[in-house]
């Protein structure tokens, strides 16, 4: 009898308070909204072929302004972010976008020791180009911890893919508006990533 009301009074309990604790997914998803409309324009994908093989697949999104804007907002409706926290985030990005010209770059390459964009002997050469006004290498190249967040923000990034963000001192004028080139290049081939 004990056993029975014990029940009894767990499953009233139960009955009462039916709350749900989590989203089954982020809300709204890395496919709707301004950070997906943003984040899409600013994205250009590229594979380097050798013949019938592949030797290489690169994506790269450039963290312009307004990319990184819309990537602090999602983020901060994502996690319930304060004002005090997404403000910071936000002046943190705007400081960033400020001095540098960064991409995520994610690169897959099926030889497994050239897919080395962080080394400082890369079989790879990374320069950012515009027209009439030359080319810039990379300040510094560091490989990005794929976590839940970033695979949910980038769902294009594979799980083979390395995730790299390749960071370049700022052109002036501002690079947003204006034809440039992302370009990879080495003995495996080479891919200028168009952006307009």
């Amino acid at each position: 009898m004990r056993h029975f009301r014990l029940a009894a009074a767990l499953l009233l309990l139960a009955s009462c308070s039916v709350k749900q604790y989590f989203e089954p997914e982020p809300a709204p998803t890395a496919e709707e909204g301004d950070w997906a409309a943003v984040r899409n324009r600013a994205t250009r994908t590229g594979k380097i072929y050798d013949g019938l093989g592949t030797n290489a697949f690169v994506k790269a999104v450039y963290l312009s302004p307004a990319v990184r804007e819309a990537r602090v907002s999602r983020l901060a409706t994502w996690t319930v972010m304060t004002h005090e926290e997404r403000d910071r985030l936000l002046a943190s990005e705007r400081a960033e976008a400020a001095a540098y010209d960064d991409f995520l770059v994610s690169l897959f390459t099926p030889d497994h020791p050239a897919n080395d964009l962080d080394s400082s002997h890369s079989v790879w050469r990374v320069a950012l180009v515009v027209q009439g006004e030359g080319e810039k290498l990379p300040r510094e190249i560091v490989e990005v911890r794929m976590d839940a967040t970033l695979r949910a923000l980038y769902p294009t990034v594979d799980p083979f893919d390395t995730v790299y963000r390749v960071r370049f001192e700022r052109f002036l004028p501002p690079l947003s508006g204006r034809a440039f080139i992302l370009r990879l290049a080495g003995s495996k081939g080479r891919l200028d990533l168009g952006f307009d």
